[in-house]
């Protein structure tokens, strides 16, 4: 299925890893990580459930051990621009860039203790210290004018809180194409290679997606 551009496409699947969500908003990769954590997000509020992100340009893709009600969270207005702001907020605390955002808040703030002059701490130490500090706000003083500074420098300078909107508003116009492919189509490929990049170890990454091209080429007709 290759969607129109009054058409968004939404691709359903199951494989041994879980289900696969792939939906295509066609908006770049830097409004598709918060789209994927707002769509994360507003499904959560119908069942309890966790998800793993991806993104490319093209989409992002939402993987959970369990299945998804897609159906029900376009019923509720999955892509609705209507409580934008609410939901942002509680979905950008689950991302990097809040975390990133976070660190240098923290340390123009004096909250991070950068070193000595000639003996700076190290990044790693930096980064590890921030990350704490950002999931002990969260989880006892979230109406902390730093976690909130760092939210709102997300939602204002990274994601600009009007483009997003103006996004799911035309997203929210558009024919919803529902598909439930039986194997992974090229559309889902690349936002597949991504995740996977992030957590091969063992076995190369060129050889893993090697495999999956074999397995995908096995179901494209002449």
């Amino acid at each position: 299925m290759v969607p129109s551009s009054q058409e968004c496409l939404i691709e359903y699947m199951k494989s041994r890893e879980g289900y696969h969500l792939f939906i295509y908003p066609l908006e770049g990769r830097v409004l598709h990580e918060i789209m994927g954590a707002l769509c994360a997000w507003r499904i959560s509020q119908l069942t309890s459930i966790t998800f793993s992100i991806a993104m490319n340009d093209y989409g992002f893709e939402l993987l959970s051990d369990q299945e998804i009600p897609i159906e029900e969270a376009l019923e509720a207005g999955l892509f609705s621009p209507d409580g934008l702001h609410e939901d942002i907020m509680h979905s950008i605390n689950q991302t990097e860039m809040a975390n990133s955002r976070f660190r240098e808040v923290a340390t123009v703030s004096g909250l991070i203790f950068q070193g000595y002059p000639g003996k700076a701490i190290k990044s790693k130490h930096l980064q590890a210290s921030t990350s704490l500090l950002f999931k002990v706000f969260q989880q006892y003083e979230p109406d902390s004018l730093l976690l909130q500074q760092a939210y709102n420098e997300v939602l204002n300078y990274e994601i600009e809180g009007d483009r997003l909107r103006k996004a799911l508003e035309r997203l929210d116009t558009k024919h919803i194409v529902l598909t439930r492919p039986n194997r992974f189509t090229p559309f889902c490929f690349p936002i597949m290679v991504d995740r996977l990049r992030e957590r091969l170890t063992s076995e190369k990454l060129v050889d893993r997606i090697a495999k999956m091209k074999v397995q995908l080429e096995k179901h494209i007709p002449d």
